[in-house]
């Protein structure tokens, strides 16, 4: 526990660098933009087809037309809430993991890890490939557990957990393809283990504070680059022992 809140107070001090501080708010600003021209251009549309695909559900006779309709409305906006939030938070993870993190990396490794040498073992293609297959894997396991989400008191924690797999594989690519060779990219995920899960756990219960998750995936960003560079250096220094 100690090693994760020295990266998180890391992570903190670097988003007071000057060039993170220019950045801090856009991806979250980027992604509402984009889901709000979305939610303006065919919000009526969505609504529309949510509450043609509810009517057409099963509904329980006792309830009566008036508490029927009422409930079917509720249940409709309901929905498009359970489907934008997360849709707003995805975009605004991978705006920061494809176009913010060289960046990120680039002031965490020159203010913390000066001499920890290069070996280009990702790129961008592979960057795109790890977070389509990251956010494939993660919406199609939103979609499966929805119903659970609205029925289950268990809802909280299967969201944190999802989210928690999520970031740690959203990110932790990018904070080691300037710096790993692809071996060691892969020795580091490999060796994490609940390290990891532990860190990318506190940072989607940080994200949840009002405020902080305006810059939560910056800040994020930064977190896992701290985490995946001390990682590296802790195994380069085993392999030079």
């Amino acid at each position: 526990m100690p090693f994760l809140l020295e990266i998180l107070r890391r992570a903190a001090a670097d988003l007071l660098q000057p060039r993170v501080l220019a950045i801090m708010f856009l991806p979250m600003l980027l992604a509402l933009m984009l889901w709000g021209g979305l939610l303006w251009g065919f919000g009526a549309a969505w609504v529309a087809s949510l509450n043609g695909a509810i009517q057409h559900s099963p509904q329980p006779g006792w309830l009566g037309p008036a508490l029927a309709g009422w409930l079917l409305g509720m249940g409709v906006y309901l929905t498009l809430i359970l489907l934008l939030v997360p849709a707003v938070y995805l975009t605004a993870l991978l705006i920061t993991a494809l176009i913010f993190m060289p960046l990120l990396v680039s002031v965490a490794a020159r203010r913390h890890y000066p001499g920890l040498a290069r070996h280009y073992g990702g790129s961008l293609l592979g960057s795109l490939g790890n977070s389509l297959f990251a956010l494939a894997a993660y919406g199609l396991a939103w979609l499966f557990t929805l119903p659970l989400w609205l029925l289950s008191p268990l809802a909280a924690g299967m969201a944190i957990l999802l989210n928690a797999w999520l970031n740690q594989r959203l990110f932790l690519y990018d904070a080691l393809a300037e710096h790993a060779s692809r071996e060691e990219l892969a020795t580091v995920r490999a060796e994490s283990g609940w390290a990891l899960y532990g860190l990318s756990t506190l940072l989607v219960l940080l994200n949840l504070l009002p405020l902080v998750n305006l810059f939560a995936p910056v800040f994020m960003g930064l977190a896992f680059t701290h985490y995946g560079l001390e990682q590296l250096t802790r195994l380069r220094k085993e392999y030079a022992a």
